[in-house]
């Protein structure tokens, strides 16, 4: 029958207790700082104010393709409501001054559907946010791609081989 030695029970027990530590370290503080930190704002705000807090924190980290998807989804279009004005539904959700912010932040020309946000169709608000969208993630592509490019090394002087 086998037996472990000492120093191999050892070993086993430190580097099995180093993982596990490890791994609950890295779980218990990712799960617990964004939770804890939205608690306390739901103590202190009623429910309305902390919808616009919530939304404050997440707009700044989200990517502008990010905001289209989440307005894409909220604002689906349903057949024969393409021609819908959307700016009023926008204002009173406020959603505008989100949309006002994405235009102004992206570099997609949208000029030919939205002249200005004071009333646009919902065919219009759709087609921008799609160009938005698109837009920034080809922009996201761009910046990872010239990351995975390979570091050019110096070239080698002719007269100096050491």
């Amino acid at each position: 029958m086998y037996k472990p030695t000492p120093l191999l029970s050892y070993f086993w027990g430190l580097f099995s207790g180093l993982i596990v530590s490890a791994f609950l370290f890295n779980t218990l503080t990712q799960t617990e700082k964004q939770p804890e930190h939205k608690n306390v704002e739901l103590k202190s705000q009623p429910a309305a104010a902390v919808n616009k807090a919530a939304a404050g924190l997440d707009a700044p980290t989200l990517s502008l393709a990010a905001r289209a998807e989440l307005l894409l989804k909220y604002y689906t279009i349903r057949d024969g409501a393409e021609e819908t004005n959307l700016a009023p539904a926008l204002q009173q959700n406020g959603h505008l001054v989100i949309f006002q912010q994405m235009l102004q932040q992206s570099t997609a020309d949208v000029s030919d559907l939205i002249q200005s946000t004071q009333s646009f169709t919902a065919a219009q608000f759709y087609a921008s946010l799609v160009r938005i969208k698109q837009k920034d993630e080809e922009q996201q592509a761009k910046a990872q791609l010239e990351l995975l490019k390979p570091v050019p090394t110096p070239a080698q002087v002719p007269g100096n081989k050491g």
